[in-house]
Parts: structure tokens; C-alpha cells; sequence
């Protein structure tokens, strides 16, 4: 059970260490990181709630024979429930969080909120797993890296609109962004068990183009909000500089 643990951690504790190192300019305090860490773990059992309510009122069956069955339980039992739950308890942690001062902080805290939650998720696959190491492996460099990158996504958003931007847009995109990306995510995992072998091929490449172009979005993200901080805190030049 420990090296179970230990495998299902360790994407996240490299994914969090990253982004803690980037957030170099004014680092946030480690026991607030901790927090936001264990309020992902807690949303985990929010998206238990929120699921069972979707499952009671008929929007998913778990039927992964179909294509309707996978694009409603994609949907339905994956991304609307899964976010909605990180971003509950993202605005639960952010709304009284004195140390919430730069744009960058916004994807550094939704980034932990989203590795606890990822971390839950994937010691529960591990355990139930028979071949826990090979599941481990797949999902430290699929469903890991993409609960980070989305939640990176989700505070992206989150930032712009806490900052200034109060636009309608936006505020919708700190949701709306993160289910999309989720449910298209999923939709393309959940296929190859209803794809021709060809079709299971192309669905495969255009998972693997996803995760790259998820990727390369939150790496774009990263760098805006790390720029638009430096440039508060660079101080204006003095007359006749």
C-alpha cells in the first residue's frame, strides 16, 4: 500500500515542486500551499456528491459502448462535476486569502487545489488497479499532468477576473475553459472502447495532440501572468532615464 501511495504521488510532487519554483518572485508561504493542496483533496468528495446528484437525474449511465454513453459520462461524471467541485473549493480557499497579491498566485494555488485532487483521484485508480504500476505510470504522464494543466487554466481566469477584467467572458471561462478541455480530454479516452482499431489509432493521435496543445497553452498562461507581475513590481524609471 505504501509504494502504491508513494507512485501515485510522485507526478504530483514533481508537478508541485515545478510550479512552486516558478513562482519565484514573492513565493507563497508553504503552509497556505499545503491548504490549497488538501482543499483539492477535499473536492474529491464534493465531485462524489455532485456525480451522484447528475446520476440520479439521468445525464449519464456510464454506457461507454456508445457515443452518446461516452460524451455523457464524459461530461456528466467527469469534467462538469470535477471542476465545478475544484473551483468550489478554490473560491472557498482564495476569498479570504490575504497572500492572494499577484496575477501568477491565482495558477499557483489552483494548481495545488487541482494536484490534491489528482493525487486522490490517483491513489483510488492505483488501488483498485491489478496492475498498479503500469496504471501508475500511464496516468503520472497523462491524468496527472492534466488536472495540473487545466486547473492552471482555471486560474489563469481566475487571476484576469480577480485583477480588473470583470468581464462576463471571462468569468464564464474560469469554469467554462477548464469542463471543455476535461471533456474533451475524457471523450477521447473513453472512445478507443467503442473505435474500429483504426479509428482507436486516430483517436490516440488526436489525445496525444491534445495533451500538447493543453501543454503548450499552460506554458503560454505561465509566462503572461509571470510577466504582468514582474512588471508591477519593476519600479518606473527615474526622470531623464
Amino acid at each position: 500500500m505504501l509504494l502504491i501511495i508513494i507512485t501515485a504521488l510522485i507526478p504530483v510532487a514533481i508537478l508541485g515542486w515545478w510550479i512552486y519554483q516558478k513562482d519565484s518572485l514573492r513565493p507563497e508561504p508553504l503552509p497556505m500551499l499545503i491548504q490549497a493542496f488538501l482543499c483539492g483533496v477535499g473536492s474529491t468528495f464534493v465531485t462524489l456528491v455532485i456525480t451522484q446528484l447528475l446520476g440520479i437525474v439521468g445525464l449519464f449511465t456510464y454506457d461507454l459502448g456508445s457515443f452518446h454513453g461516452v460524451i455523457s459520462t464524459a461530461l456528466f461524471a467527469a469534467a462538469l462535476p470535477e471542476e465545478s467541485a475544484k473551483l468550489l473549493m478554490l473560491w472557498l480557499f482564495m476569498r479570504r486569502n490575504p497572500y492572494y497579491d499577484e496575477y501568477f498566485d491565482g495558477i499557483v494555488y489552483a494548481a495545488c487545489v487541482g494536484l490534491g485532487f489528482a493525487g486522490a483521484e490517483n491513489i483510488l485508480y492505483l488501488v483498485q488497479s491489478e496492475d498498479w504500476l503500469g496504471t501508475g505510470i500511464v496516468r503520472g504522464i497523462t491524468a496527472v499532468p492534466a488536472h495540473f494543466a487545466i486547473a492552471c487554466a482555471m486560474g489563469y481566469f481566475y487571476s484576469k477576473r480577480h485583477f480588473g477584467d470583470r468581464s462576463n467572458v471571462t468569468a464564464a471561462c474560469i469554469l467554462v475553459v477548464p469542463i471543455v478541455i476535461h471533456w474533451v480530454y475524457d471523450a477521447l479516452a473513453f472512445s478507443e472502447g467503442i473505435a474500429a482499431p483504426a479509428f482507436s489509432v486516430v483517436f490516440n493521435i488526436l489525445f496525444v495532440l491534445l495533451i500538447w496543445r493543453v501543454y503548450k497553452s499552460t506554458m503560454r498562461r505561465i509566462d503572461e501572468l509571470h510577466d504582468r507581475d514582474q512588471a508591477r513590481m519593476t519600479p518606473p524609471p527615474l526622470p531623464g532615464q
